[in-house]
């Protein structure tokens, strides 16, 4: 388009200028126009320096309010080189035409620089992209919501799309390839074509939906579909998840929104529960001292949840006492929930340690017996028995259970539910304790 605004007396008055021995012909050209086109390409270059120094000073300047000068030449450098050699080829299609090169040679020259400027067009608008898709990033970095973590991956890829997209057009348009036979024929197969790029949309949409509905941001700790691992990146097409093995997970889009989404990364809270076993020899005051103990190690500590937790003895097991710890940690990651446990579970020995009370473990008692002898003492001890001897042994049962439980307070009325009041304090209600 440059070449056809050209003024066709350029070339006329420049062969006047010119000396006799510059009209030669060589190749077809004379000699002033292989000169000339020596001349044109170094020009272009000349311009490709400006323009590349030119767009560096401006973008710095821009940048400079926002980051520091070597913050932003990673994203600048890659970004001038394109743009110079797109002005560079402007230059030569601009220059082109006062070489008055004959018409085949100058419509063959002039559609592959116009290709050549399309193809460096495009190149600059993907390092535009980026150029500014990491000037975003470096901005959602450093924001609390992670929403736009989610957004900039997404614009920079569809900005890219639609930069493809126009750099077809205008190179068919550099090629004189006519797209509405192309068009026409799209829309004969366009029942094909749909039906192909089915799964295509639903991702897309699925993408679309993901953003909206927001189930998950850049970094949350997810489990979908059996796959389990930290969320790394959000396209058009899939998400990214990166795995506690390290290996990459790409879930198409449109399976996210129809399954199940387990995210760890919202949880408000993070649960323990534990078992801690002690010995059967333990006295009952012994217990509810620790019991009571721990209590106040869980108010004390603090990254526990100081509005709900639960400290009891919880069961018999087979050979011991189990104390149930039920808590939830307020630790915004996992090393520091770790580290809080670490430091728990030390003081709870600690605590064991002041109250002497042990730990069990699992043990084993062997009874040997002689059988000569065990049934003729079996025989003799039914022989020994009075009658209404199980009458008695109940009745002392029940005397024993009065005489330790008259003075409990359950004993005046029926308690009431169980309201959580945490650790004793001051003579506070609570749980169960101990002196």
């Amino acid at each position: 388009m440059l070449a056809a605004s050209a003024d066709p007396a350029i070339p006329v008055w420049i062969e006047g200028v010119l000396s006799p021995w510059m009209l030669g012909d060589f190749l077809g050209l004379a000699y002033w126009q292989w000169i000339g086109l020596l001349v044109v390409i170094a020009a272009g270059m000349v311009v490709d320096l400006i323009a590349r120094s030119v767009l560096r000073a401006v973008v710095a300047t821009v940048t400079a309010r926002r980051s520091s000068e070597g913050e932003a030449a990673p994203h600048v450098r890659p970004m001038v080189r394109p743009v110079g050699v797109a002005a560079a080829g402007a230059t030569w299609l601009l220059l082109l035409p006062l070489l008055a090169l004959p018409a085949g040679a100058l419509a063959i020259v002039e559609s592959a620089i116009r290709v050549f400027i399309t193809l460096a067009m495009i190149w600059a608008g993907f390092r535009g992209t980026d150029f500014l898709g990491g000037l975003l990033a470096d901005r959602a970095a450093r924001t609390e919501n992670k929403l736009d973590d989610l957004l900039v991956p997404l614009m920079r890829k569809t900005l890219k799309a639609f930069i493809i997209a126009f750099g077809i057009i205008y190179l068919a348009d550099s090629l004189d390839v006519e797209l509405t036979p192309l068009i026409a024929g799209l829309g004969i197969g366009g029942l094909g074509f749909a039906f192909a790029a089915k799964d295509t949309i639903e991702n897309f949409f699925g993408s679309v939906t993901v953003i909206l509905d927001g189930p998950f941001q850049i970094g949350d700790w997810v489990v979908i579909g059996g796959v389990e691992g930290t969320v790394e990146s959000v396209g058009m097409r899939s998400t990214r998840i990166r795995t506690f093995y390290d290996s990459m997970v790409t879930m198409p889009n449109s399976t996210i929104v129809s399954t199940k989404v387990d995210n760890y990364g919202r949880r408000r809270y993070r649960r323990w529960k534990e078992t801690i076993g002690i010995g059967y020899d333990t006295p009952p005051e012994r217990i509810a001292s620790f019991c009571e103990g721990i209590r106040a190690l869980l108010l004390a500590h603090p990254y526990t949840r100081k509005d709900y937790y639960q400290v009891w003895l919880h069961g018999f097991g087979s050979s011991s006492l189990d104390v149930l710890i039920y808590v939830f940690w307020t630790a915004p990651d996992w090393q520091t929930e770790l580290r809080e446990r670490h430091r728990l579970m030390l003081d709870i020995i600690r605590l064991a340690g002041e109250l002497k009370v042990e730990f069990a473990f699992p043990t084993r008692t062997l009874y040997m017996r002689k059988e000569d002898t065990w049934q003729e003492g079996m025989d003799s001890l039914s022989a020994d028995r009075p009658e209404g001897w199980m009458a008695d042994a109940e009745e002392e049962g029940r005397r024993i259970v009065e005489r330790f439980t008259a003075n409990d307070d359950w004993r005046a009325g029926l308690p009431p539910p169980y309201t959580f009041t945490g650790a004793r304090d001051g003579g506070d209600g609570g749980g169960e304790g101990g002196e």
